[in-house]
């Protein structure tokens, strides 16, 4: 999938991702900028390969991903760097790759070229081998060696006579000190304003979790607070000079004479952290005492029986020895044959020890207990932070072949990324990829709530495997008030009253007919987050209000009329509406019904139906294209339930 999550995102995509970088307007200056200075000589660069440095990014939570060719790098201050730790052996080595890359380079060869020398030095016929394996070693350390003192000395050369830090020193400073964005590839520029709004809300998740984790250490507990913390994005490391021009928007400090972009990012609130607990060393300490208390024990007690018995004491632990060995029985609790004191105070010992060995045993039991509390507390910021980017995951349900169609075109024209499919149990689910931070799913119900495949247990079946957080029925319905819209318009449901249960009594001989369906009430958050990307959106116009849900197909005016008239509220009137609620009632997921009038309940055609679905598809989408939908400070949507 080409927009996945950061933490998800393969080394196979860093690679792809890498050249994309390296094939840009200022690929190569862009990679330098990220790779870091030549610090050990002037052949050698600070960090490791891209696709290395791009894939420890992205799993330690930095890895801000649009996809391969759409992604920014976020770099902490050098005082906090050393925070990131995760878990792994494998992204431990990693991380030591690209950290130090130039150590690796300078000492790695000459190290293995020595190994395998001095593994032919016994064999008589591989002595020029171990010759000129030993030369190479020397040539590489020398050859290094000579360009670190070339490059050291034409840079003290150039420093002469230079007033004050020019551009790149400050960049470098202001580097150190802050939040630096050194990589930032964009072949999309009307995507860079989403990159950089979800860089910048990925830095207030890094700036809480660790704020919290270095409060954690000191034993203090963090409630809430804003992050004030500046990004420094690099311009040398931007990959292209439209995105350039379009940060160039958003600098503080326009104008300044260094080479990179001042930016503050939005203020977000932490949550409170653990306090700091005891770990289980202790247990260390308390097996060490026993140790030294049986090797000073033993010198005591040899004292003690020498003073009772002078002479040939056959049995008594009169050397160090004995001693010593009849105090580690007694740790053990036991006596040893042959071998048993005099004296009262070697008795004591003795019995004090087996005390010790007792108590041995819970307090290895809380030591354990604590040392995972410890564990658990250590790598809590770890976890967080993984929680704090779990993207938001949307499901929407369609139930005709053009609302599927229209969903996929309208999200395709956002991130560029096309349906991949899912199987999900008995059901095909269509994941479509990331807008903002949000992952799309599309699953396909038919037409009405009832059935085998209808939508209330269609639906069922896909919350079951999906899980999502959020749930909107987008496609097209019956408009019911002409004379106040249009074909195209959009309807979004503020309540859904289900129009198939119902009492039919006789009222002399007519039919009196009494609502028993549910009315319920769309997600509040939903509505909230439909009613603010209203504000602009420039396409068709939005109605919130009423709708009908019933399974029957209304294309007939007296029929129309009359559920109008049992709820003279109603905007309009769909299908499938009713099953969704059912099925994300169950599970209390917030749901939500966008739809486009296509027809007026009368006298149906196609003609309209492709541009209303194609118009719910595009509201939706501009919903979450603008942020409304991300994961707000690591809380996870469902809590605006």
């Amino acid at each position: 999938m080409t927009d996945s999550t950061s933490a998800s995102v393969s080394f196979a995509q860093c690679r792809r991702a890498a050249r994309a970088v390296r094939a840009a307007e200022y690929g190569r200056r862009a990679t330098a900028t990220v790779r870091g200075g030549r610090g050990i000589s002037s052949l050698l660069r600070a960090r490791g390969p891209l696709p290395v440095l791009l894939y420890v990014a992205a799993r330690e939570g930095r890895l801000v991903w649009q996809g391969e060719r759409g992604f920014m790098v976020l770099e902490p201050p050098l005082l906090i760097s050393r925070r990131f730790h995760g878990a792994g052996v494998g992204l431990r080595l990693l991380r030591l790759v690209d950290r130090h890359w130039q150590t690796l380079l300078f000492a790695g060869p000459p190290t293995l070229a020595l190994t395998v020398a001095a593994c032919l030095l016994p064999f008589p016929g591989a002595r020029l081998a171990v010759l000129l394996l030993a030369l190479a070693a020397v040539a590489h350390v020398a050859v290094l060696m000579a360009a670190q003192v070339v490059t050291s000395g034409w840079a003290l050369w150039r420093s002469f006579g230079t007033a004050g830090a020019g551009p790149r020193a400050v960049a470098e400073s202001l580097a150190g000190r802050h939040w630096t964005v050194p990589l930032c590839h964009q072949e999309d520029v009307h995507r860079t304003d989403e990159l950089l709004r979800r860089t910048t809300g990925r830095l207030s998740t890094l700036v809480a979790v660790h704020a919290e984790a270095a409060a954690a250490d000191l034993g203090f507990r963090v409630q809430r607070g804003d992050s004030a913390e500046t990004l420094v994005v690099l311009r040398r490391g931007i990959t292209t000079e439209a995105v350039r021009r379009c940060l160039d928007a958003h600098d503080d400090k326009a104008g300044d004479p260094v080479e990179v972009l001042v930016l503050h990012p939005p203020s977000t609130a932490s949550d409170p952290s653990d306090r700091r607990v005891v770990s289980g060393s202790f247990l260390l300490w308390y097996v060490s005492g026993a140790a030294v208390s049986v090797l000073v024990g033993a010198q005591l007690v040899v004292g003690w029986e020498r003073a009772e018995c002078p002479g040939e004491c056959p049995g008594r632990p009169v050397t160090y020895t004995s001693a010593l060995r009849w105090l580690s029985h007694r740790l053990l609790l036991t006596e040893p044959d042959g071998l048993s004191p005099a004296t009262a105070q070697t008795q004591t010992i003795g019995w004090l020890l087996g005390l010790m060995a007792l108590m041995a045993v819970p307090v290895t039991y809380v030591a354990v207990r604590q040392q995972a509390k410890a564990l658990r507390i250590a790598t809590e910021p770890h976890r967080r932070l993984n929680r704090r980017m779990m993207p938001t995951k949307l499901l929407l349900v369609v139930a005709t072949s053009d609302e599927r169609d229209a969903v996929f075109r309208s999200v395709a024209a956002v991130n560029g990324t096309g349906p991949e499919r899912r199987r999900l149990g008995d059901h095909t689910a269509f994941a479509l990829g990331r807008i903002s931070e949000v992952d799309l799913y599309v699953v396909q119900s038919e037409q009405a709530s009832g059935g085998p495949s209808g939508s209330a247990l269609v639906v069922s079946s896909v919350l079951d495997h999906l899980a999502p957080d959020f749930l909107v029925a987008v496609g097209i319905c019956c408009g019911t008030r002409p004379e106040r819209q249009e074909l195209g318009h959009i309807l979004v449901s503020t309540q859904l009253r289900m129009m198939d249960h119902r009492r039919v009594g006789d009222a002399d001989g007519e039919p009196l007919v009494v609502l028993r369906g549910d009315k319920v009430s769309a997600s509040p958050v939903l509505l909230d987050r439909l009613r603010a990307a209203e504000i602009d959106w420039t396409g068709a116009k939005v109605h919130f209000g009423l709708m009908l849900s019933s399974s029957v197909l209304i294309d007939f005016a007296p029929l129309r009329d009359r559920m109008v008239e049992e709820e003279r509220d109603a905007l309009g009137a769909e299908m499938e509406g009713g099953g969704i609620h059912a099925a994300a009632a169950r599970r209390h997921v917030p749901w939500i019904v966008v739809k486009a009038v296509s027809d007026w309940g009368a006298g149906k055609t196609d003609d309209a139906q492709v541009p209303a679905a194609r118009n719910a598809a595009d509201f939706v989408t501009h919903m979450v294209r603008g942020g409304a939908l991300d994961p707000q400070s690591g809380q996870s949507a469902h809590t605006g339930r």
